[in-house]
């Protein structure tokens, strides 16, 4: 368990802390989008997730 603040933080996504610091360090904008697909707190993965990532990156390129 990890508490930021008055945060609870259950889980994260180290590959885009690397994108976010490198971008910046090179003076771009980045940014990323995470799909949640296993739930540790819960002990659930969703196992069948294809469409909601097509859906996921379909409104993310509709929005930028």
């Amino acid at each position: 368990e990890f508490k930021y603040g008055e945060l609870k933080v259950t889980n994260f996504e180290m590959e885009s802390s690397a994108l976010a610091g490198l971008s910046t360090l090179m003076g771009h904008k980045a940014m990323t989008c995470c799909m949640v697909i296993a739930n540790r707190v819960a002990k659930k993965m969703e196992t069948d997730y294809k469409g909601d990532i097509d859906g996921l990156i379909t409104k993310v390129l509709e929005r930028i």
